[in-house]
């Protein structure tokens, strides 16, 4: 990811509708872009994440594509907006080529049709201050790794809050996560050459279930 520029210009504007960033003194901070329709969500996740983040906001689907560039490095996208719907908002994103970690955040409780979504995690509504910042943390740190690395914490993410909302192993295409987690765990040999300790301990706790075998034993 490229860093946003540290011009002369203040609380610069990227779209002429909603979308806002914080100053440029906060170049070089990991960028997050927060697309929801309701103001007062989008205001609230803005200034939670300001502290420690340089955040742009958007309003529906259309202006968070058009906000979105190589600087953006999180994506916290509300999955339920009118016109263009989340789910269609995050194939689009996908489809640009910019290289960026998304996570629905939203009111709808996970399902089955997660599976297919490219998302890197879920957020299930009401989130609070501390849940919204350690998501984003996984993120940022899961983005410097290589797309294995990417792709298995996905997956993970994906069968632990499909776990959460009651989805049992046996339904439909749970199984299709299963054996993309049994592919992907084929390679977990050499996951010790290029994780740290520290980010496997921040990115995959709470992830881990007793059901499959876990990459853990690597650190002890």
């Amino acid at each position: 990811m490229t860093d946003e520029s540290a011009g002369g210009e203040t609380n610069r504007d990227k779209t002429a509708g909603d979308a806002r960033s914080s100053s440029p003194s906060d170049a070089g901070r990991p960028h997050v872009l927060v697309v929801d329709d309701e103001v007062d969500i989008r205001e609230l996740y803005a200034d939670q994440l300001a502290g420690e983040y340089d955040v742009s906001t958007a309003a529906s689907g259309p202006e968070a594509l058009d906000v979105l560039d190589d600087s953006v490095d999180v994506v916290l996208l509300d999955r339920r907006m009118p016109g263009l719907h989340g789910d269609d908002t995050v194939e689009r994103i996908r489809a640009t080529g910019v290289d960026v970690r998304v996570a629905a955040v939203t009111g709808v409780g996970a399902d089955l049709d997660v599976v297919g979504l490219p998302i890197d995690a879920y957020l299930e509504k009401p989130v609070d201050r501390s849940e919204l910042l350690d998501a984003v943390d996984r993120l940022v740190r899961v983005a410097r790794y290589d797309d294995r690395v990417r792709r298995y914490f996905a997956v993970m993410h994906k069968q632990a809050v499909l776990e959460d909302s009651g989805v049992v192993r046996t339904d439909g295409e749970y199984g299709e996560l299963a054996r993309r987690r049994e592919a992907l765990e084929a390679g977990i040999d050499d996951l010790h050459a290029r994780l740290d300790h520290e980010d496997y301990e921040l990115l995959f706790r709470d992830l881990e279930d007793a059901g499959y075998d876990s990459p853990a034993d690597l650190y002890v």
